[in-house]
C-alpha cells in the first residue's frame, strides 16, 4: 500500500491527471471534475500515508484558507436559506483541491519541476487546440450559430480564455519550440472564444495579452509589442468582416450601448441593459441584510418588489434566484460584506500572491501563468457569476493548486542555487 502512495507514484498519478483536466476541460463531453475528484481521493490516502512527514508552512496555511474561502463566504447565506446544498456547492469544489495542493507540496521537488512543466504544457496545448477544433466543427459544419463545446457557449469562451493565459504566461522561459506552440496555442483558443461569441471572454483576452505585454515590455520590446497588439486588432478586424458571430455580437454590443445611453434598458435581448438591472438589484438586496446579503427566495421577493416600486425593469422578476450576472455583485447580493472579503481571498489575494512572486523571480513562469488565469477569471467575473458554475470552480482552484505549488518548488530551487558556492 505504501508503494501505491509513494512520492514517485504521487508524481505519475498528478502529471497524468493535470493532463487529463486540460484535455478533457473543452474538447471532450467527459467533465474534468471526475479527475479533480479522483485526484482529491488519492491525495487524501497519500496525506495519511505520509502524516508523520508532513509539514505546513505558514504559506500552505495562508492557501488552505483562501482556497476555502468561497465556502467560507457561502455558510451565512445556507444558514439563511433553509439548508439548501445549492450555496455550498460551489464552495465544495473548491476545498476540492485542498488535498491536492498539500499532496503537491510535499511530493515536488526542483528536479521534477522540467517534467511536470511538460505535462502542463501538452494539457493546455491539447485542450486549446481541441476547442478550436471544436468550435469550428460546430460553427462551419453544423452552421451553429455560437459555438458551445458540450457546454453554455458563455462557459466554453469562459474556459478557452483561462487556456489562453495559462498558454501566454507559460512563454516566458519555454524553449522556441515550445515557445512557437504556445504561441499558437493562445491564438487557436482566442479563436474558440470569437466563435463562442463571448464578449466578456474577449474583454478577458485583451485585458489579459495588455498586462502580460506590460510586464514582459523589457523583454519583448516596445516595437515588438506594438506590433502584437496590431496584428491583434487586423485579426479582430478581419474576424468582424468574416464571421457572422463576430459581426452580430459586435453590432449587439453597440446597439446595447447605444439604448443604455439613450436610457432604453428595458429593449428585447439587451443583456447588457438587462445585466444593469440585475445589478441594481443585487445591491438593493445588500443594503437589505449588508452582513450576509440575502437567500435566494428573499431575493426573488425584493425583486417583485422593486419591479412594483418602479426601481427595476418588469423583466428581473423573472429572473430565477435574483442571479446578479457577475461574480461580484452575486456575493454582494447573496454573501454580503462578508462575501465580498472572502472573494478578495480567492480572486484578489492569488492575483498579488502570483504578481509578487513574478517580481522576486521573473522566470518563473508558474507565478506569471498564475497572475495571467487569475486575472482572466477576474475579468470574466465584471459580467458573469462564472464560479457558480461547478466545474470552473473546481478548475479554478485546481490550477491555482497547481501553479502555486509548482511556483513555490521554482522558487526554491532559485534559492537553492543561490546557496551553492561558485567555485
Amino acid at each position: 500500500m505504501r508503494s501505491v502512495f509513494s512520492r514517485q507514484s504521487a508524481l505519475r498519478v498528478n502529471a497524468w491527471g493535470l493532463l487529463l483536466v486540460l484535455l478533457l476541460l473543452v474538447a471532450t463531453p467527459v467533465r474534468s471534475t471526475g479527475v479533480i475528484a479522483l485526484l482529491m481521493l488519492y491525495g487524501i490516502g497519500y496525506l495519511i500515508a505520509h502524516r508523520e512527514s508532513l509539514r505546513l508552512a505558514r504559506l500552505d496555511w495562508w492557501v488552505v484558507l483562501l482556497l476555502s474561502a468561497l465556502l467560507i463566504g457561502r455558510i451565512g447565506p445556507f444558514m439563511v436559506g433553509g439548508y439548501s446544498a445549492r450555496y455550498l456547492s460551489d464552495g465544495l469544489h473548491m476545498v476540492a483541491s485542498i488535498p491536492i495542493y498539500l499532496m503537491l507540496r510535499h511530493a515536488i521537488s526542483v528536479a521534477d519541476l522540467g517534467q511536470l512543466r511538460r505535462w502542463l504544457e501538452w494539457g493546455v496545448s491539447g485542450g486549446a487546440i481541441g476547442g478550436m477544433l471544436l468550435a469550428l466543427y460546430q460553427t462551419q459544419w453544423l452552421n451553429m450559430g455560437r459555438a458551445d463545446g458540450f457546454l453554455y457557449s458563455i462557459n466554453f469562451g469562459y474556459l478557452n480564455a483561462m487556456l489562453m493565459a495559462l498558454a501566454l504566461g507559460l512563454l516566458p522561459g519555454s524553449t522556441r519550440r515550445w515557445g512557437l506552440l504556445l504561441a499558437a496555442v493562445a491564438v487557436a483558443a482566442v479563436v474558440a472564444v470569437t466563435l463562442s461569441g463571448t464578449r466578456g471572454a474577449m474583454l478577458a483576452i485583451l485585458g489579459v495579452v495588455v498586462l502580460l505585454l506590460l510586464l514582459n515590455l523589457r523583454r519583448v520590446g516596445v516595437v515588438r509589442s506594438l506590433g502584437i497588439l496590431l496584428l491583434g486588432i487586423i485579426g479582430l478586424v478581419g474576424a468582424y468582416q468574416g464571421l457572422p458571430v463576430v459581426e452580430q455580437r459586435v453590432d449587439k454590443g453597440v446597439a446595447e450601448v447605444q439604448a443604455i445611453l439613450d436610457g432604453n434598458l428595458q429593449e428585447r435581448g439587451s443583456s447588457t441593459g438587462h445585466r444593469i438591472q440585475l445589478w441594481v438589484a443585487a445591491w438593493e438586496a445588500f443594503k437589505q441584510r449588508p452582513s450576509i446579503g440575502l437567500s435566494y427566495p428573499e431575493r426573488e421577493a425584493l425583486n417583485d418588489e422593486l419591479v412594483e416600486a418602479g426601481a427595476v425593469i418588469p423583466w428581473v422578476d423573472g429572473v430565477s434566484r435574483g442571479h446578479a450576472h457577475s461574480q461580484y455583485f452575486e456575493m454582494l447580493a447573496t454573501g454580503g460584506v462578508v462575501g465580498i472579503i472572502a472573494l478578495l481571498g480567492y480572486l484578489l489575494m492569488p492575483a498579488l500572491y502570483h504578481g509578487w512572486r513574478w517580481r522576486r523571480q521573473p522566470d518563473n513562469a508558474f507565478a506569471l501563468a498564475g497572475l495571467g488565469f487569475t486575472v482572466a477569471v477576474a475579468i470574466c467575473g465584471l459580467t458573469e457569476v462564472l464560479l457558480q458554475q461547478e466545474m470552473i470552480a473546481a478548475f479554478y482552484a485546481y490550477m491555482q493548486a497547481v501553479l502555486v505549488a509548482l511556483g513555490i518548488s521554482h522558487a526554491r530551487g532559485k534559492e537553492e542555487e543561490i546557496r551553492v558556492p561558485t567555485p
